[in-house]
């Protein structure tokens, strides 16, 4: 079975695709780029505007605005050509032989344990926090191809990116009507989702990698950095501490069913 990977990337960042098209080629993986919504394109200036009107658009920066429009353009064209499940992944991920072979084994029994309410998250977690933040159980989980998928029972407000995940039309639909009826939101307001009963649970399995996001490699990080406030460093016995009381409760609800 073809399961069709959209790689959303800016049209101008000519050397990240490269970059992630020669390994992709290298991996014999079929791709589709998908051109990003680029803020800093005069001609999308009336429409970043526009989404800034309604839901949380105010506090949002052009390039969250744009990113969320991305994704929801990604969401529409499932729907426009009748794709039931779909990868979407963002142009600086990490890829290897194991998304390969997940792609390799993944067919239509391996489908058919999905679940249309579920999100399917394919890795991008890691490096989000200097301690343990996920409690994923070790009984509540689902063998899909390659992956073993743990459902994740503590933190799942704690979920962020956009970078990698699998989606089916139907999820797709469902968030297209909630930007019409709440308004604008951030591509990665799992909680939101969750809220609304769009996503019921979320499912996790690190197979790709995403690189720890600074100034220098993220063009979101770059403005969200411009307008944010700096955070007081903890001590290195407050770090301690925090690494403790997160490795007690992860460890507490992984044991959860």
């Amino acid at each position: 079975m073809n399961l069709p990977i959209y790689i959303v990337s800016l049209k101008r960042d000519i050397e990240r695709r490269n970059k992630i098209n020669d390994i992709f080629h290298r991996l014999n993986i079929n791709f589709d780029f998908f051109d990003a919504i680029d803020a800093k394109d005069p001609q999308n200036k009336e429409i970043i505007d526009k989404m800034r009107l309604s839901g949380v658009g105010a506090e949002m920066t052009d390039g969250e605005i744009a990113c969320t429009l991305s994704h929801q353009l990604i969401y529409q064209d499932m729907i426009d050509k009748n794709i039931e499940w779909a990868v979407i992944l963002e142009d600086d991920v990490i890829v290897n032989e194991k998304f390969k072979k997940f792609l390799q084994y993944f067919n239509l029994s391996e489908k058919d344990k999905l679940k249309h309410n579920n999100l399917y998250l394919l890795g991008g977690q890691k490096g989000l926090h200097d301690y343990p933040v996920l409690g994923q159980s070790l009984f509540s989980k689902v063998k899909v191809s390659t992956c073993t998928f743990r459902r994740v029972n503590f933190n799942k407000n704690k979920i962020r990116r956009t970078c990698s995940y699998l989606m089916n039309k139907d999820m797709a639909q469902k968030l297209l009507k909630l930007t019409k009826d709440y308004g604008t939101y951030r591509a990665d307001s799992w909680k939101l989702m969750h809220q609304h009963n769009i996503i019921k649970e979320f499912y996790l399995d690190e197979i790709i990698l995403h690189p720890i996001l600074n100034e220098f490699n993220s063009h979101l990080e770059s403005e969200r950095l411009l307008t944010s406030e700096k955070k007081q460093p903890r001590t290195r016995l407050q770090k301690r501490m925090k690494f403790i009381r997160s490795w007690i409760k992860v460890a507490f609800f992984s044991l959860l069913k």
